[in-house]
C-alpha cells in the first residue's frame, strides 16, 4: 500500500511556496499587489504552521494537515502561472488576479478555523501523553487494612515528597544560590536558613531543584518533607500531614501546644537521620508560627524557609536576587521556543526592550515569553507599546501583576477563558482544585455539554496559556475517559491574586464574581453595617479560616448560580452549618463544599438547600446522605461525595432517596470508608446514568434491585475491596457499556447470566485476584470490545477469541 506522506511534506511545501512568492513578487509587477498580500499572509502563518507540522508528526497524525498541503500545493500552481501570463493578455491577467485574491482569502479562512481547532487538539493531545507518563505519585498508607489503595487520595494532602525538580534553570545567580544553600546544609550548626525574594523570583524553583540535588538527597535520603505553606499557616493541619508522610497513624489533635507535642516526638523518632523540612512561601505575619519548627537539639534537624519576606527571629538569610539581564535572555529565549526548537522571534532589540519590562523575575520572563510565542513581530510591537503607556514592571508585586495582567488580555478574543481563569480565584491560595469540581460549577454556570469534554478542554487551554497548572494524583483502573478524579488544576498565588483582583473590578453590588476571605471574625465593611445587600454576583466564593465563628452574612443573592464554600477547620470537633441564605437564592445550581483540614468536619442546616439545585459536591465533611430523603431536590442531576462520612441512619422510615431526587442522573461516591451499602428505594431513581462507588473499603454489597436502573450507562466500582459479589439482577442492565470492578480484591465470580448484559463495551477487572472462571453467557457479548486485566488473567480471554473477535484484552 503507498505510503500518505500528506502530513510530513506540508513543511516542504509551505516552504516551496513561500520562496516562490518572495521570488515572483521582485520579478512580476502585473500581480505584485496580490503576492504582496499572500507574502504578508504566509510570513504570519509561518511559525504556527511549522509547529503544527512538527506536533502532527510527534502524534502521529499525518493526514491531519492533508487539507492544508492541497491548499498549499494549489497556490504554488497559481504563483507559477503568473510566470506564464503575457503582460499584454489583460483577460487572463484580471482571471488570474482574481484567482490570487481568493487564494489569499482561502489561505486566511483555513487559518483562522482550522489551524487554530487543529493546534488546540494537538496541544491537548500532546499534554495527556506528558500526563500519563508521570505515572502514579507515590502515596503513603498510615498503616490501616487495605492502606495503598485507601490512603492514595488522602496522599493528595499527606504526601510531603519533593516535587518534580524543573526542567530548566538559568543564571549564575541560581547556580551560586545552589552552591551557598548546599553548602549550609551539609555543615553542622546551622538550623534555619531563609531564603527570601520578592515574588515570582524563583525561590520554589530553586528549592524543589536542591532537593534533587544528589549530594542533599544522599545525605537527607528519605527525610525530606516540601509543605507549602501559604498565607494561611495551619500548624495542626501540617503536622498531621507530617506524621502521614512520615507512616504513621494521624492522631486527633486540637490545639497548637498538642501539635507542637506530636511534632517533637515524630522528629525524634525520625530524627535518627537526618531530617530536611523545606516551609515553602511562608509569610510575614507567621513568624510566630516557625518558631514551633525549631527544635535545636535534635541533631542534623534542618529547615529552608522561603518567603517573600525577611525574618528577624532567623538571622541566616539567603537573598535571591532577580536574574541579570543576560541571564534574563536567555530564559525568555528557551521559554519562548517549543521543545528546544528555534522559533522565529522579532529582532534582538525588540527582544531586549521586553526582558528589561520583566525586570529578571523568572515568572514574568516564562509568563511573558510563552503568550508572544508564534506571535508576529507586530503584536510584540504592540504589547511593548502598551506597556510603555504608564505601565512597568518594577520590584513590588502590584507591579508583577500588572504585567502578569496584560497576559491575561491576551486571549486571542476569547472572553470565555478569560472568565474560567477568573473562575479559579473561587478557590483556595495553594489547594489543588478538583477537576471534577470545575466541571460542575463550568457546566452549568456556562451551559456546556453535561458530558464535561468542553470544560476540560477549557482547563487545558488555561494550562496551555500558562495561567494554571494540571497535576495528576492518581490514575483510577478505570477506562472511562470522562473519569476526571485525581485530576486537579494549581494556580501560582500571583495569578490567583490577579484573579480576585480582576473579579473585584467595580462596585460589588454588581460584581458577575463575590469573593469573601472571612478570617477569624474580621469581615467586610459593608457586613459590619448589619445592612442587608442584594448582589448580582452568579458566583459567589466565601472561605473561613478556623476561628471563624461569627454567623454567616445576610445575603441576598438573586442572580446567584454556583455556591463555592471553603472551610479551613483546625478541630476534628468544629460543625458548620449551611448559610440560611441559600435557601432565598432561587437560582443556585450548583452547591461544592469542600473542607481543606484532615479530618471531616460536621455539616447541618441541609433544609436550607433549594429545589433548583443540579449538582452538589461535599469533600471531607460528615454530610446524611442517607437522610436526604427529607430534602426536596427535584432538579438534582449529580451528587458526589468525597472523602465524606455518609452512612447516618435515616430519620424516617418513609422518607425515600427516591422521592428526594428523582431526576438524578450520576451518584459519583469517593473514599466514604463508612457506606457499608446503598438502601435499596435508591434503584428506583430510573433516570440514573452513572453509578460510581470508588475507594470505598467497607462497602460490600450493591442493592439487589440494581436492575431497576434501566437507564445506567456506567458503572465503576474501583478500589471497594468488601465487595464479594455483583448481584444477578444486574444482568437486566441492557443500556450498560461500562462495568469497571478493577482493585475489587474480594470479588470471586460475575453473575451466570452476565451475556444478557448486551450493550457492554468495556470491562475492566484489574486487581481481582479471586475473580478465577467466567461463566459461560460471556460469549453472547457481542458489543463488548476492551478488556483491562492483570497478565495472569489474560488466558481466560483466550478461548474467546474466536467468539469474541473483535475483543482487545489489555494486560498489566
Amino acid at each position: 500500500m503507498p505510503v500518505d506522506f500528506a502530513g510530513a511534506a506540508v513543511g516542504t511545501a509551505f516552504s516551496e511556496l513561500f520562496t516562490l512568492v518572495k521570488d515572483v513578487v521582485k520579478t512580476i509587477a502585473e500581480f505584485r499587489g496580490q503576492l504582496e498580500k499572500i507574502e504578508s499572509t504566509l510570513r504570519t502563518i509561518q511559525p504556527i504552521i511549522n509547529d503544527i507540522d512538527e506536533y502532527n508528526k510527534r502524534l502521529d497524525h499525518p493526514k491531519e494537515m492533508g487539507p492544508i498541503k492541497n491548499l498549499l500545493d494549489e497556490g504554488k500552481g497559481l504563483v507559477e502561472k503568473c510566470l506564464r501570463i503575457h503582460p499584454l493578455n489583460l483577460c487572463k491577467k484580471c482571471t488570474h488576479s482574481k484567482k490570487l485574491t481568493q487564494f489569499d482569502e482561502a489561505v486566511r479562512g483555513e487559518f483562522q478555523i482550522y489551524m487554530p481547532l487543529l493546534a488546540t487538539r494537538n496541544t491537548v493531545a500532546i499534554l495527556v501523553q506528558m500526563e500519563e507518563m508521570r505515572g502514579e505519585l507515590k502515596l503513603i498508607c498510615s498503616g490501616q487494612a487495605n492502606g495503598g489503595a485507601l490512603q492514595s487520595r488522602l496522599g493528595a494532602l499527606g504526601n510531603l515528597a519533593a516535587p518534580e525538580a524543573p526542567d530548566l534553570i538559568v543564571g549564575l545567580e541560581v547556580e551560586e544560590s545552589l552552591r551557598i544553600l548546599k553548602e549550609r546544609l551539609l555543615e553542622e550548626g546551622v538550623t534555619v536558613i531563609v531564603v527570601t525574594a520578592p515574588g515570582g523570583c524563583g525561590k520554589t524553583t530553586l528549592l524543589k531543584t536542591l532537593c534533587h540535588d544528589a549530594d542533599i538527597e544522599g545525605k537527607f535520603k528519605d527525610n525530606i518533607m516540601f509543605v507549602p505553606v501559604s498565607k494561611k499557616l495551619n500548624l495542626i493541619d501540617i503536622v498531621q500531614r507530617m506524621i502521614q508522610h512520615n507512616g504513621f497513624a494521624v492522631p486527633v489533635i486540637e490545639t497548637e501546644d498538642g501539635a507542637v507535642h506530636y511534632l517533637h516526638q515524630l522528629l525524634y523518632k525520625v530524627g535518627q537521620n537526618p531530617v530536611l523540612l523545606v516551609l515553602d512561601d511562608v509569610w510575614t505575619e507567621s513568624q510566630s508560627f516557625l518558631e514551633k519548627f525549631v527544635f535545636r537539639k535534635i541533631k542534623d534537624y534542618k529547615i529552608v524557609v522561603t518567603s517573600r519576606y525577611k525574618f528577624p527571629a532567623f538571622p541566616l538569610v539567603h537573598r535571591l536576587n532577580p536574574l541579570t539581564h543576560g541571564e534574563a535572555l536567555e530564559l525568555f529565549r528557551r521559554s519562548v521556543t517549543v521543545d528546544d526548537r528555534s522559533m522565529v522571534v522579532p529582532d534582538d532589540e525588540l527582544v531586549d526592550q521586553i526582558v528589561k519590562r520583566c525586570k529578571g523575575l523568572p515568572l514574568a520572563l516564562t509568563v511573558i515569553a510563552k503568550s508572544l510565542r508564534g506571535k508576529d513581530r507586530s503584536f510584540w510591537q504592540r504589547k511593548l507599546l502598551d506597556w510603555s503607556e504608564g505601565h512597568s514592571l518594577l520590584d513590588s508585586d502590584s507591579d508583577i501583576l500588572d504585567c502578569l495582567r496584560k497576559s491575561l488580555e491576551d486571549l486571542d478574543g476569547d472572553p470565555s477563558i478569560k472568565k474560567r481563569f477568573m473562575d479559579l480565584g473561587s478557590f483556595p491560595e495553594d489547594q489543588m482544585i478538583p477537576a471534577t469540581a470545575l466541571i460542575d460549577m463550568w457546566v452549568e454556570l456556562y451551559e456546556l455539554d453535561f458530558s464535561s469534554v468542553r470544560a476540560i478542554t477549557d482547563l487545558h487551554e488555561l494550562v496551555y496559556r500558562n495561567l494554571a497548572d494540571h497535576v495528576v494524583t492518581r490514575r483510577d483502573s478505570s477506562d472511562d475517559s470522562e473519569s476526571y478524579s485525581g485530576h486537579y488544576a494549581m494556580q501560582h498565588d500571583l495569578l490567583r491574586e490577579l484573579a480576585i483582583i480582576e473579579c473585584n473590578r467595580g462596585k460589588v453590588e454588581k460584581r458577575e464574581r463575590l469573593i469573601l476571605d472571612l478570617i477569624g471574625n474580621n469581615v467586610p465593611n459593608w457586613w459590619s453595617k448589619q445592612k442587608q445587600q442584594s448582589f448580582g454576583a452568579r458566583l459567589v466564593s466565601i472561605s473561613t479560616d478556623g476561628p471563624f465563628s461569627t454567623p454567616w452574612p445576610n445575603l441576598e443573592l438573586p442572580e446567584a448560580e454556583a455556591l463555592v464554600l471553603n472551610f479551613h477547620n483546625m478541630m476534628q470537633t468544629k460543625t458548620y452549618a449551611l448559610p440560611e441564605f441559600i435557601e432565598t437564592a432561587d437560582k443556585l445550581k450548583v452547591l461544592i463544599v469542600t473542607n481543606y483540614s484532615f479530618f471531616p468536619v460536621e455539616l447541618r442546616n441541609f433544609h436550607v438547600i433549594g429545589s433548583n439545585l443540579r449538582r452538589i459536591r461535599l469533600e471531607r465533611v460528615r454530610a446524611p446522605f442517607l437522610s436526604m430523603g427529607n430534602l426536596r431536590l427535584h432538579n438534582l442531576q449529580k451528587l458526589s461525595f468525597s472523602m465524606c462520612g455518609i452512612s447516618q441512619a435515616s430519620t424516617s422510615d418513609d422518607a425515600k432517596l427516591s422521592d428526594a431526587m428523582p431526576n438524578l442522573l450520576e451518584l459519583d461516591i469517593d473514599y466514604c470508608n463508612d457506606l457499608v451499602s446503598l438502601p435499596d428505594d435508591i434503584c428506583q431513581i430510573k433516570p440514573l446514568i452513572k453509578l460510581s462507588i470508588t475507594n470505598c473499603h467497607n462497602f460490600s454489597a450493591l442493592p439487589e434491585e440494581i436492575g431497576q436502573w434501566e437507564s445506567l450507562d456506567m458503572v465503576t466500582l474501583n478500589s471497594c475491596t468488601n465487595l464479594l459479589q455483583l448481584p444477578e439482577s444486574i444482568v437486566s442492565l441492557r443500556k450498560l457499556t461500562l462495568l469497571d470492578m478493577s482493585d475489587c480484591l474480594n470479588l470471586s465470580n460475575l453473575p451466570d447470566q452476565i451475556g444478557q448484559v448486551v450493550n457492554l463495551k468495556k470491562m475492566n477487572m484489574r486487581g481481582c485476584p479471586r475473580l478465577s472462571m467466567l461463566p459461560p453467557s460471556i460469549v453472547n457479548l457481542s458489543k463488548l470490545r476492551k478488556v483491562v486485566c492483570h497478565k495472569e488473567k489474560a488466558d481466560m480471554w483466550g478461548p474467546l477469541k474466536n467468539s469474541l473477535n473483535r475483543l482487545q484484552v489489555i494486560t498489566s
